[in-house]
């Protein structure tokens, strides 16, 4: 019985993903909707640890666009990486209000601040991208089918979402604020409300505070992380540390290092490395990373086109 309600799960996400594009496709095919294969991104690494080495084909991103008028269309992106296929494929329109955006459809969740110069992620990336603490996961965290609204004042920034991943379980509420106190310094405040199916019993909610600080080459990132969730009536409450230093040597190399405070949510982990930009198109990364029981080293190349 549990395998077939996990490959109903899987056919019903292959068909949703599968109707977002055919929808895609569809929406751009009027002559006056302009329709392009907008940027992407490639990614390949090299690492070593204790035990392996190897190459990896880490991923290949398409975005695609429909603009079918000055303030609506869809947008798309089409993911191909190591464990498996993903797509975005959402409606949008500009303007509702004023200075904002209305998606519907399948998008990224907005909480973390994605300012880290890592290719390991921040802690608040890590936790999103895992699904929350507790088990099982929900990749409705990273990515979800609903609503999504964002706005923009001169100090404040807002996003705010409602959805799920798979149609039948709880519905996940996450929130963003982003604070500009001034031109160097930003503070942002995401809430988290992520509720697995029913039939799990198994929620998480989860607050972060950051702040993202710039000064000439130098860029500071601190995160704290709190997560409280519930498994089975049991609750538990979790809090991790990152901070994150970057300086910029020139226009094509950056030194950067991390610190992961957060054996709660995740292992602790201390990481240095750099960024090299070969042409306007191409970036090279190297990280020594070191847990307490483990290290290992990571190249990776980035295209953009």
């Amino acid at each position: 019985m549990r395998k077939q309600i996990i490959l109903l799960k899987q056919l019903n996400k292959l068909g949703f993903i599968f109707l977002c594009s055919l929808i895609l496709l569809l929406v751009a095919i009027p002559s006056e909707a302009a329709y392009s294969v907008s940027e992407g991104e490639f990614q390949v690494s090299f690492g070593i640890d204790s035990n392996h080495s190897g190459f990896s084909f880490d991923g290949l991103t398409l975005d695609f666009n429909a603009d079918l008028s000055d303030k609506d269309g869809v947008r798309g992106e089409f993911v191909y990486y190591r464990s498996g296929v993903d797509t975005i494929a959402y409606y949008y329109i500009n303007d509702v209000f004023r200075n904002d955006q209305l998606n519907i459809g399948r998008f990224s969740i907005e909480w973390a601040s994605d300012q880290s110069e890592t290719m390991n992620g921040s802690l608040a990336q890590k936790v999103q991208w895992r699904g929350g603490v507790a088990e099982p996961r929900d990749p409705g965290f990273d990515k979800g089918v609903g609503v999504k609204y964002k706005t923009s004042f001169d100090k404040f920034d807002l996003v705010a979402s409602v959805s799920n991943n798979y149609f039948g379980e709880g519905a996940d509420f996450v929130g963003r604020g982003a604070f500009k106190l001034n031109p160097d310094l930003r503070i942002g405040v995401g809430l988290a409300s992520i509720n697995r199916a029913k039939q799990s019993d198994a929620s998480d909610l989860g607050l972060l505070i950051d702040a993202d600080f710039t000064t000439g080459p130098l860029n500071l990132l601190c995160e704290l992380v709190t997560v409280n969730s519930r498994q089975n009536e049991q609750k538990e409450t979790k809090f991790g540390f990152y901070g994150e230093v970057a300086y910029e040597l020139s226009e094509k190399l950056s030194l950067y290092g991390g610190f992961y405070g957060a054996k709660d949510l995740i292992d602790d982990l201390v990481l240095v490395g750099g960024k090299v930009r070969i042409n306007p198109h191409a970036i090279v990364k190297g990280e020594i990373r070191n847990t307490r029981d483990d290290w290992d080293l990571v190249v990776g190349l980035n295209v953009n086109f």
